[in-house]
């Protein structure tokens, strides 16, 4: 029997090209990194340049080079502020470390000279003189001296408790880089200064006596005099104005015949900075009612007659635990204070009219 033999001819595949296929779809697959995103693309073709990796892929897939020859190896322009990319994620935002704040009012307490009264308790009693007189009576011989004894009368002055509780986070604790405690501490002492402008305002207008019924709506040049010449013989000296700024922008603007409310350079140096109206210490608060019909717009005054009780001066507490489940810090402030009108004919207001 004969051999039989049949030849089979090669399978016509460029298993070179197959290889070449597979490795560039494999790569194509490979995941792109985040940073390859992130980074700005330099090249204008999207789909054979998008990396060095896809060029490479694209290049055993099609034969086409364009891809890896339009890579670049520098980065063709200059560093600056104003593109992120080009320098500007490199320079940080700044931050002023202080908190501008707002200008408050000063305690005027102190420099109105206003009496501290000392004592414990809640209420302290204060003696006051009732009644004004006391001259000798002229007396013939061997007649009966005339007996006399001062009208003695009692102001209580009772404390009342002012509060302010302050809450802030753990975190804005940790994070803040604003001197925030530091502003803190003049915020609250500004608001504690406020208050008690407020209260010697409210009781020298509640226990004062009225000095000046004006008639005009607006302060006229006759008004000023009047209400420091209403203030009883005796009491001028340490006498002192409180009114709003506003008040005595008018009050500057007028002039008489006589005289000008707005200091002079006669009147020596610094006379046009000095704090001074009529010749006596001028202050401002905003506590004082503003111009308007039958309001008690200025208080000229002795207040060494009213007195204020400060017990005590000001209670800090710093609590981390009663918040600690919300991670919020506590700060707890209190004071103790009164004010009283010792003598009514010391203080005076004058209102304005209708």
């Amino acid at each position: 029997m004969e051999e039989e033999t049949t030849t089979v001819a090669a399978p016509d595949v460029d298993i070179a090209a197959m290889v070449k296929s597979a490795v560039a779809e494999a790569i194509d697959k490979l995941p792109v990194k985040s940073a390859d995103i992130a980074v700005p693309m330099i090249n204008s073709k999207t789909k054979p340049g998008d990396s060095e990796t896809k060029a490479y892929a694209h290049w055993l897939r099609t034969g086409d080079d364009g891809g890896i020859k339009s890579l670049k190896a520098s980065n063709n322009t200059d560093m600056n502020v104003g593109t992120p990319a080009d320098g500007g994620y490199a320079v940080p935002v700044g931050h002023y470390q202080q908190i501008i704040a707002k200008m408050r009012e000063t305690a005027l307490y102190g420099p109105l000279g206003v009496t501290v009264i000392p004592g414990k308790g809640t209420t302290v009693n204060v003696p006051v003189e009732g009644a004004r007189d006391g001259a000798f009576v002229v007396t013939n011989e061997a007649a009966t001296t005339d007996r006399d004894s001062p009208v003695i009368g009692q102001a209580a002055m009772t404390l009342l408790k002012y509060t302010k509780r302050l809450e802030l986070s753990w975190e804005l604790m940790e994070d803040e880089d604003s001197n925030l405690m530091s502003f803190l501490s003049n915020w609250v002492g500004e608001g504690m200064a406020a208050t008690h402008n407020t209260l010697l305002v409210t009781e020298a207008l509640a226990g004062g006596t009225l000095g000046a019924a004006w008639t005009a709506v607006a302060p006229t040049a006759a008004d000023v005099p009047e209400l420091v010449y209403a203030l009883p013989q005796g009491y001028e000296t340490g006498a002192a104005w409180v009114m709003r700024k506003a008040t005595e922008g008018i009050i500057r603007g007028l002039t008489g015949n006589n005289f000008q409310f707005v200091p002079t350079a006669p009147d020596g140096p610094g006379a046009l900075s000095r704090r001074e109206l009529f010749g006596y210490p001028l202050y401002n608060s905003q506590a004082v009612p503003a111009l308007a019909a039958s309001a008690k717009v200025a208080l000229f005054g002795n207040f060494r007659y009213m007195g204020m009780r400060l017990a005590p001066d000001i209670t800090f507490i710093r609590d981390p635990y009663s918040a600690a489940n919300t991670g919020q810090l506590r700060l707890h402030y209190y004071f103790r204070t009164v004010y009283k009108v010792l003598q009514a004919e010391a203080i005076l207001y004058g209102t304005q009219g209708t």
